[in-house]
C-alpha cells in the first residue's frame, strides 16, 4: 500500500513539473511574440552581447568581390560616416542571417548587390500586412542567432578536421556484426569474447572520439534551426513570397539527408534523467552512431555549401526587408529614391542619427564648396548627402521628402587620424586618402560621390591653399560629384569656375551664438572663431588682441603680436 501511495505521489509531482514547465514555456513564448509585435517601428535599442557584433561581417566577407571594378564602401568611408551606429539604428533583424545580410547591403550599395525593387516590394508588403509580418517575424526569430561567430565561421571551422573520418567507427560496427554472426551460427564462445572485447573498445574509445568532434557539433546547431525555420517559411500561406518560398523549398529538399536523424547528436540532454535518453547514451557509447552521423553531416555540409548559402541569402533577404519596413515606420519621414542620370536633387533631407534635425533642400549638378563658421553644419551636411546615397542604393530608403540621384560609388575623407602604426603624420594620411578618391574617380563607369572636410588641414596655410586648389581642380575633372568643406575662403574664389559655392550662417545676438543650419547659396562672409572665445568667457584683452592680429593679416598680409 505504501509503495502504491509513493508511486502515485511521484506521478503527481512529475505531472506538476510537466504542467509548470508547459505553462512557463507558453508564457515565455507569449512574451517573445509580444516583444516582437510591439518592437516594430519603435526606436531600435538592441543590446549586442559581448563579441556578438563581430559576426555581422560574415556574409559580407564571403560575398564581396575583391576585384578593383567591384565597388564596396571602404573602411575610411564606413568610419567617417559612423556607419556602425547607422547600422545599429536600423537593424531590427530577428536572425543572424538578417543581421549579416543587412550589413552586406550597406557595405555594397550598388545595383548588382541584390534585387532592390523586390526588397522594396517586400518591405512595403510587411509594412501593410501586420498579421503576415508577425507570422514571418516569429519564424525568423525561431532561426535564432549564432552569438559571436558567423555561420560561415562555423562552416569553415569544419575544414580544420582535415582527413578525419568515421572509418574506425564503421569498422567497430562491422566487428559487432561479425561477433553476432559467430555467436549465433558458428562459435558461441568466440562470438561472445569478440563481442565483449569490441564493446570494451567501443566504450573506452568513445570519449576520446567524442572529444575530437565536440567543438564542431555547434557548427550544425544553427544550420538545423535554419532548416526548421526556412521549412516553416516555405510552407506558409503568403503567396506574395512565392519566389523566395520556391528557393527555400529547393534548398531544404537538398539538405534532407543532413537533417535526417540529426537528433542522434543534437538532442542529447546529459543528466536529464529521461530513461529513453539514458538508453540512447549507452547505444551511442558502444556503437558510436552519433560520431558516424557527425561525419555524415560534415560531408553533407561540404556537398551542399551552395544550398546553405542560398538558404542564408534568402532568409537574410526576407529578414532585411522586414527590418527595413520597421526602420521606415520609425523614421516616419522618408522617401523611396528615384534614380536619374546625373546630379543630386533632394527636398527635406536630414541626417537620421540626429534627434532633432534641420531638413534642407539641395540640388547639385557639379561639385560644391561649403563654407561657414565653426559648428555651423558643414560636416553634418557632407555626411547627410553621402549617407543618403548609400541608403538609397542599399535599403531603398532615404531620410528625406524626396531624393533623386544616379548610382554612386561613395568615398569620404572626413575624420582621419594620425596613422601611428604606420608611422604616418596626419598630412600623410590625408594625402593618401585624397589620392584614393582621385584614382577612384578616374576608373570605373559608375560615377563617384566624394566629400572632403577641410582639405589638407594638416599643413601650413600657404601650402595648404596652393595644394588644395590644384587637388580640388583635379577632383572636379573626375567622373562624379565632389563636395568639400573649407575655412579657406580663398578657395571659393580660386575654384569658382569648377565648383558652386554654398554656406551656413550663424546669428550672434546678446553675446550668444545661434545656428539655423540652413544651406544657403554663395560663400560665407563671416567668421566666428574669435567671437566664440569672447562668448566662452576668455579674457577680453586676449580676444581684442586676436581680433587686431586678424585685422592686420587681412589688411597688410602679415601677423603682428
Amino acid at each position: 500500500m505504501e509503495t502504491v501511495v509513493l508511486v502515485i505521489l511521484l506521478c503527481v509531482i512529475a505531472l506538476i513539473i510537466i504542467i509548470y514547465g508547459t505553462i512557463r514555456n507558453k508564457r515565455i513564448r507569449e512574451y517573445e511574440i509580444k516583444q516582437i509585435a510591439e518592437g516594430y517601428g519603435q526606436e531600435c535599442n538592441r543590446n549586442y552581447g559581448e563579441g556578438e557584433y563581430a559576426h555581422i561581417q560574415g556574409y559580407y566577407r564571403v560575398h564581396s568581390d575583391a576585384s578593383e571594378d567591384c565597388y564596396h564602401v571602404d573602411d575610411i568611408t564606413w568610419n567617417d560616416l559612423n556607419m556602425d551606429d547607422v547600422y545599429k539604428s536600423m537593424n531590427y533583424s530577428l536572425s543572424s542571417a538578417g543581421d549579416e545580410y543587412l550589413y552586406y547591403l550597406l557595405r555594397n550599395p550598388r545595383p548588382d548587390a541584390c534585387d532592390h525593387n523586390r526588397l522594396n516590394e517586400l518591405a512595403d508588403h510587411y509594412m501593410n500586412n501586420p498579421d503576415i509580418r508577425l507570422d514571418m517575424s516569429i519564424k525568423l526569430h525561431d532561426a535564432g542567432r549564432t552569438g559571436k561567430y558567423s555561420i560561415y565561421d562555423y562552416i569553415n571551422n569544419l575544414d580544420t578536421l582535415g582527413s578525419k573520418s568515421a572509418i574506425k567507427d564503421y569498422a567497430l560496427l562491422a566487428v559487432y556484426i561479425v561477433s553476432i554472426i559467430l555467436l549465433i551460427f558458428i562459435s558461441r564462445g568466440v562470438g561472445a569474447l569478440l563481442l565483449a572485447v569490441s564493446m570494451l573498445y567501443g566504450g573506452v574509445s568513445y570519449f576520446t572520439r567524442k572529444s575530437e568532434i565536440e567543438p564542431y557539433v555547434v557548427s550544425f546547431s544553427y544550420i538545423l534551426r535554419l532548416l526548421k525555420s526556412t521549412s516553416a517559411i516555405a510552407g506558409g500561406n503568403d503567396e506574395f513570397l512565392k519566389p523566395e518560398k520556391d528557393a527555400l523549398k529547393e534548398g531544404v529538399a537538398n539538405m534532407s539527408a543532413f537533417n535526417r536523424m540529426s537528433g542522434l547528436i543534437m538532442n542529447k540532454r546529459a543528466g536529464s534523467g529521461d530513461p529513453i535518453e539514458l538508453v540512447m547514451d549507452y547505444i551511442r557509447m558502444f556503437t558510436h552512431v552519433d560520431i558516424i552521423k557527425f561525419f555524415h553531416m560534415r560531408d553533407e555540409v561540404d556537398r551542399h555549401r551552395e544550398d546553405i548559402d542560398r538558404l542564408l541569402t534568402v532568409t537574410g533577404f526576407i529578414d532585411a526587408a522586414v527590418s527595413i519596413g520597421s526602420y521606415r515606420t520609425y523614421l516616419r519621414r522618408y522617401c523611396i529614391p528615384k534614380q536619374t542620370e546625373s546630379g543630386i536633387k533632394a527636398t527635406g533631407i536630414y541626417h537620421p542619427l540626429i534627434s532633432d534635425p534641420v531638413a534642407n533642400d539641395i540640388e547639385f549638378n557639379r561639385g560644391i564648396l561649403l563654407t561657414g563658421s565653426n559648428a555651423s553644419g558643414k560636416s553634418t551636411m557632407l555626411r547627410t548627402v553621402t549617407l543618403a546615397a548609400i541608403m538609397a542604393q542599399s535599403i531603398v530608403t532615404v531620410a528625406a521628402d524626396s531624393y533623386e540621384a544616379p548610382a554612386f560609388r561613395v568615398y569620404t575623407s572626413l575624420a582621419l587620424n594620425d596613422s601611428i602604426l604606420k608611422g604616418e603624420s596626419y598630412y600623410m594620411t590625408e594625402i593618401r586618402s585624397l589620392k584614393r578618391i582621385i584614382d577612384a574617380g578616374k576608373s570605373g563607369a559608375t560615377q563617384i560621390l566624394a566629400c572632403v572636410d577641410e582639405v589638407l588641414r594638416g599643413t601650413n596655410t600657404v601650402e595648404r591653399i596652393s595644394a588644395s586648389a590644384v587637388i580640388m581642380k583635379q577632383l572636379s575633372e573626375v567622373n562624379g560629384i565632389i563636395m568639400a568643406a573649407t575655412h579657406d575662403l580663398e578657395l571659393t574664389e580660386l575654384l569658382k569656375d569648377y565648383y558652386d559655392n554654398y554656406h551656413f550662417e550663424e546669428i550672434i545676438e546678446n553675446d550668444d551664438i545661434r545656428f539655423e543650419y540652413r544651406l544657403m547659396t554663395g560663400s560665407a562672409t563671416t567668421r566666428n572663431a574669435i567671437k566664440l572665445l569672447d562668448i566662452m568667457g576668455y579674457d577680453k584683452t586676449l580676444v581684442k588682441q586676436a581680433e587686431e592680429m586678424a585685422l592686420n593679416y587681412m589688411t597688410i598680409g602679415e601677423y603682428r603680436l
